[in-house]
């Protein structure tokens, strides 16, 4: 495999979110989009002093991969047996997804996951997103995460403006066949204004139709102004009550 240097401004993009505790929101457009994540998550983890981040991997029915270990090593010892790959060889993906605490969940399930948080969230098949699934995924990734979307390849974005989406059958009636992907559009065109998100392809090229493709390294900060406004004035009013007695007894 050849290795390849990754664009300067997926790292800096990464950074900055991990700094200023911003989520950052891949879109990796190709069929190989899911062997990306693994740079992106080793990438995350460089930037956060914290353990490995967790994952929080979405999709509608299949996964296109296997998520159990044993299934995965008989697949391993059939394909040396076939030939197909060589005893010693390791393949990044499945090591990825060997050590990495991943919890996978069907959209229709995703209510089962409020209240908890992950470092990073991996939605696949575009189709069966809704406005509703979409904040409640995202809402679960905590500041300085990323949120990375799969999408098949494609000759261009606007494709995703006509995609029959699955909840559209819920409008389509007799007297009304043809529904209007409104949705959609607006989504891709919020991201292409979103500063924090970059659209890639499935070798991590940076492809330029998002605001993102500007990123640049934030200036270098003294650890006291790192601070926020809100931590600084919590801090001055707990060393303005320091000495101060209770009203009364505990």
């Amino acid at each position: 495999m050849v290795r390849k240097a990754i664009d300067s401004r997926i790292h800096t993009l990464i950074k900055n979110g991990v700094e200023n505790r911003h989520r950052s929101f891949f879109v990796i457009v190709g069929d190989r989009g899911k062997d990306q994540v693994v740079n992106l998550h080793w990438i995350l983890s460089q930037a956060q002093v914290a353990s490995r981040p967790s994952v929080l991997w979405c999709y509608k029915k299949e996964l296109g991969f296997t998520s159990h270990r044993k299934k995965r090593e008989a697949k391993i010892k059939s394909d040396i047996k076939k030939g197909i790959r060589k005893a010693n060889d390791e393949d990044p993906f499945e090591l990825f997804i060997s050590v990495t605490d991943i919890r996978y969940t069907y959209y229709k399930e995703t209510q089962n996951i409020l209240g908890t948080t992950f470092g990073m969230c991996v939605l696949q098949d575009f189709e069966a997103l809704t406005p509703n699934l979409l904040a409640r995924t995202v809402e679960t990734v905590e500041g300085g995460g990323l949120v990375v979307l799969l999408l098949k390849t494609m000759n261009s974005l606007k494709q995703l403006y006509t995609m029959t989406m699955d909840v559209h059958s819920r409008y389509r009636t007799e007297a009304h066949q043809d529904v209007v992907a409104r949705f959609n559009e607006r989504f891709i065109l919020s991201l292409g204004s979103c500063d924090s998100c970059l659209v890639v392809d499935d070798e991590l090229n940076v492809l330029p139709i998002s605001m993102g493709k500007n990123t640049k390294p934030l200036p270098t900060r003294a650890p006291e102004d790192r601070v926020s406004d809100k931590d600084r004035q919590l801090a001055d009013l707990k060393a303005s009550l320091a000495g101060t007695q209770p009203i009364g007894s505990l």
